[in-house]
């Protein structure tokens, strides 16, 4: 694709989430974040109970006398910058970010800001976990801590790609061990996402609603349950795909089991750092087709592209708090 024209929808993509005015559920709050961080140290408790990098972006809002606008628009640059670069991994760029439209940019990049910069840096941690750069991906990994503390969910991946590994082998031992180890960092992912949110909705005001969880984890269930079965049963480039997105898509299986638990705050924050998962499949999946006819290939891209347009009517339409986005205004017409 033309340079200039990735760079205008780069610009186009960072002002529509960054001038956003009084548009997501947590407006206001993220405002009082703001303006407290101005009497805040950059570090110590504030810091790390309001996620640090989050925190000290606001820090450098106030130090400059900025607005919100200064936050979210660092935020929807690192944002925009982690999606575009993931999306051209795909087949079809375009498609990758229709996908990621109508929930992932709408809904959470201009409502759940700390959310939107430890997803964003998330994508970046997949794609070096895909290329073996392990170095980079654990530096991602971190980074995406330090935007949220729910973040942690994310290294269940590589130990999930580790025990697909140990399965191979047959080693019983082997495969008990890491089988603790999963088990020991969820354990520790939920009690950590558990706390996170109560100081969170006491000491801030803010937190995202979990109702609504079991709509968000059957979002992720279409495209893993078609990337499992093309895993395991196709012959097309699904099939070699790294164990990144294996590792994802049978996560967003067990996270309905934590449903069952009664963990659905857990199983609602899991199923964020799950979308990945919807872009990866759905942005490829009209080429599956390719081979067999152009007419196949049309009539699945109409489908994806029909799925992201009902995906964002439904949820304008009939989700608790769409009303938090709507009108939808921006800075400076307002």
């Amino acid at each position: 694709m033309p340079k200039w024209y990735w760079v205008f929808l780069f610009s186009i993509y960072v002002a529509f989430i960054g001038l956003r005015f009084e548009v997501g559920g947590d407006w206001f709050q993220y405002i009082d974040v703001l303006e407290a961080s101005r009497y805040q140290p950059w570090v110590g408790f504030e810091a790390l109970l309001g996620d640090p990098a989050y925190h000290w972006i606001n820090k450098i809002a106030a130090a400059l006398n900025q607005e919100i606008y200064f936050v979210n628009l660092c935020v929807a640059v690192i944002y925009t910058s982690c999606l575009f670069a993931f999306c051209q991994k795909l087949k079809n760029p375009y498609l990758g970010l229709t996908v990621a439209f109508p929930y992932l940019t709408t809904v959470v990049a201009m409502g759940y800001t700390r959310q939107a910069g430890a997803i964003a840096l998330e994508l970046l941690a997949l794609m070096a976990l895909e290329s073996n750069k392990k170095i980079n991906s654990i530096l991602f990994f971190i980074l995406a801590l330090l935007f949220h503390k729910t973040a942690i969910f994310l290294i269940l991946v590589p130990i999930l790609m580790f025990l697909f590994d140990v399965l191979k082998t047959g080693k019983i031992i082997n495969i008990l061990l890491v089988l603790a180890l999963l088990l020991i960092a969820l354990s520790g992912a939920i009690a950590i996402t558990n706390i996170s949110d109560r100081f969170l909705v006491h000491y801030i005001g803010a937190g995202m609603s979990s109702s609504g969880a079991l709509i968000r984890l059957s979002m992720n269930l279409l495209p893993a349950t078609i990337f499992l079965i093309e895993y395991y049963t196709g012959h097309n480039f699904f099939r070699t795909s790294s164990k990144v997105y294996l590792a994802l898509s049978w996560l967003v299986i067990f996270s309905f089991a934590l449903l069952l638990t009664g963990s659905s705050t857990a199983a609602d924050r899991l199923a964020l750092y799950l979308i990945p998962i919807q872009i990866y499949v759905l942005g490829n999946l009209p080429y599956l087709f390719l081979t067999q006819s152009r007419e196949i290939f049309y009539r699945w891209m109409l489908l994806v592209l029909g799925y992201s347009f009902l995906v964002l009517w439904v949820w304008l339409q009939f989700a608790d708090h769409a009303f938090a986005w709507l009108p939808y205004r921006m800075y400076p017409f307002i």
